[in-house]
């Protein structure tokens, strides 16, 4: 006479008490919906007018333009910057790699302000920067670097690094190992690694650092005030001047609502980007 071993049930799962979450979850819903609702309201008011207003502002296109253009090149730099940090990370030993997100999180965990400030010292005129180039024989006479559309990307991408270096340093952590070895032991050299191996497994960390770091760009205020000139408004200072210069809640709302949208549509897009290089989707 045989037995059968039947295996054991499982046991039900626990249902924690997740009721109690309820008033955090309203709270934090009431915060976020009700700001966007006063919004919606004051930029839809009479039919919309407040937005067809902005639309048609010749400083929108302006503001824009400079918002698109700055934010991109500051994604650009940013994003090649936080891959090199990704890799050193990455390959880095204990010691290198305390060392080297010191050096990342110092410049995160201080004051955007404190920042800007500091890089107005560095590149105005009599600055260190040009100081640095005139005694190097780089230039005869000291260069205009501060109030220029270069201090302004030069602010953002220090602002902005760490943010891109997080999503591509963690998409390189969840790489196994054994996959670079197997190519090697195929007889592939460290850029055919780099290519077909590490690159595509790591793209989706480049495309949340890309997407992260345009979105944080595009929000910029403070750093085109103290560093850029009155030619490289963005979109946040734009709503500034309706609202504290123009006293016009209504298209500084409409303004807002348009910036709300394309977050939204940046969003979606990043969504529905190809996942290959993440472990388990095809």
């Amino acid at each position: 006479m045989t037995m059968t071993l039947r295996p054991l049930p499982a046991p039900p799962a626990r249902r924690g008490p997740f009721w109690l979450l309820l008033p955090v979850g309203l709270l934090y819903g009431a915060l976020a919906l009700l700001p966007i609702g006063v919004i919606l309201r004051l930029g839809l008011t009479d039919g919309g007018a407040p937005l067809r207003t902005v639309l048609h502002s010749p400083l929108l296109l302006r503001a824009t333009e400079n918002t698109v253009v700055i934010s991109l090149l500051t994604t650009i730099i940013a994003v090649l910057l936080g891959a090199l940090l990704a890799v050193a990370l990455w390959r880095a030993g204990p010691t290198l790699r305390s060392l080297l997100w010191a050096c990342i999180l110092l410049p995160f965990w201080t004051g955007v302000l404190i920042k800007n400030f500091a890089w107005a010292a560095l590149l105005q005129d009599n600055g260190e920067v040009n100081t640095l180039l005139l005694a190097l024989g780089v230039t005869d006479h000291p260069l205009t670097l501060l109030h220029t559309r270069f201090a302004v990307i030069v602010g953002m991408v220090h602002y902005v690094l760490p943010y891109a270096v997080f999503p591509i340093y963690t998409a390189l952590q969840a790489i196994d190992p054994r996959l670079e070895q197997a190519a090697r032991s195929l007889g592939a050299g460290p850029l055919p690694v780099l290519r077909h191996v590490v690159l595509p497994l790591s793209l989706p960390g480049l495309y949340s650092a890309a997407l992260l770091v345009f979105i944080v760009s595009a929000g910029f205020f403070i750093t085109p005030v103290i560093l850029g000139a009155p030619s490289d408004m963005m979109i946040a200072n734009l709503v500034d001047y309706y609202l504290h210069e123009m006293a016009d809640f209504g298209r500084a709302s409409a303004l807002a609502v348009l910036i709300l949208a394309v977050t939204a549509v940046l969003v979606l897009i990043q969504q529905s980007l190809p996942r290959e290089g993440q472990h388990g989707v095809a």
